[in-house]
């Protein structure tokens, strides 16, 4: 599992404020992407995806993009994408041996995409000397006026014509998503469900989403650290804030069997380890009535950090987040 239990838990529980909450969208699709790429590119570039070598690992070149290419300055409070990343991928035809992909995650916000994609190619060629596959991920309608997929442009017999892939989540159709046997399809589908949702009652849909991807990712014959990172993408989508509807939550997670081990993540892991440090607190207290209190407190602390080191370790966080969460020595992690 990449990124480590604390990034997903901090990115959780960012302000709701315009950049943090872009900053969250901008890590939720890198981690998605980056986790479930052939998945993502079987869904949105099926024939890409025939003549790709998966048996070598793409090479991801975002930080490379942001120090090669200066983007135009936007309004900060108007950003004109999500995300942006850069892929070298392997190919199984020897003549070409690897090849460039570029991805905007992208909004109805922000001004000409067709632009940005041509001039975002331009950048890529100078600096790569190779021409880009290119795909736009659209999560909301664009305006109406603005041609989507191909750029053009012409004076005095000089001309330029740019044509680029367009994948439309928000034209997906729910039904065909939540059968899907691809993981990207559920993602697709959080996104699309709660992007952009408003009123009093957008808390009360994000809640009826989530339970109802979780409990279709129960009944999924996908791997358990597989349904793990997909239920931590789709709660980062959903990003449900009410703090009595997290907690109604993770308690109807709790009472479905083997609720528990599937979903540590998110503000789940926070409910579970509270609830073990608390549990084992309380013990500690009964047992201080007899030996001192002091001494019970002690133990109970001691317990609640061996509890919520047993939940951390059976879900397959690693040693090192376990011992940040719990302060506990590596020796006594292992010894569980």
């Amino acid at each position: 599992m990449s990124g480590g239990i604390l990034h997903f838990v901090e990115d959780f529980h960012m302000e709701n404020d315009f950049q943090s909450e872009r900053a969250d969208f901008d890590g939720l699709w890198k981690d998605a992407i980056q986790r479930f790429f052939p998945q993502l590119i079987q869904r949105t570039l099926p024939e890409l995806y025939d003549d790709v070598d998966f048996s070598r690992e793409p090479e991801f070149l975002s930080k490379e993009l942001s120090d090669s290419i200066q983007r135009p300055v936007v309004d900060e409070h108007n950003s004109p994408l999500f995300v942006d990343e850069l892929i070298k991928i392997f190919l199984k035809d020897g003549r070409t041996e690897w090849i460039l992909l570029h991805i905007e995650v992208q909004g109805s916000g922000g001004d000409d995409i067709s632009f940005r994609m041509m001039l975002y190619c331009c950048l890529i060629f100078a600096h790569h000397r190779k021409m880009p596959v290119a795909l736009a991920i659209l999560t909301k309608r664009r305006p109406k006026d603005e041609i989507i997929g191909a750029y053009n442009l012409e004076q005095y017999g000089t001309s330029i014509s740019y044509n680029y892939n367009c994948f439309e989540v928000y034209a997906l159709d729910d039904d065909a998503l939540l059968k899907s046997d691809n993981p990207f399809d559920l993602i697709f589908y959080a996104v699309k469900k709660t992007i952009g949702l408003s009123g009093k009652s957008k808390e009360e849909k994000k809640f009826a989403y989530l339970m109802q991807l979780t409990r279709l990712l129960a009944s999924k014959g996908w791997g358990m650290e597989e349904r793990r990172d997909i239920f931590n993408f789709i709660a980062r989508a959903v990003n449900l804030k009410d703090r009595a509807l997290q907690q109604k939550f993770t308690e109807d997670v709790e009472k479905t069997k083997g609720g528990e081990n599937m979903y540590p993540l998110t503000f789940v892991d926070e409910y579970f380890i509270n609830k073990a440090r608390n549990e084992a607190i309380n013990e500690g207290i009964a047992i201080g009535e007899e030996r001192g209190i002091e001494r019970g407190i002690e133990r109970g602390k001691l317990e609640a950090n061996l509890e919520t080191a047993r939940r951390l370790r059976n879900a397959g966080i690693s040693d090192n987040d376990i011992h940040t969460f719990t302060n506990l020595s590596f020796d006594e992690i292992r010894s569980l």
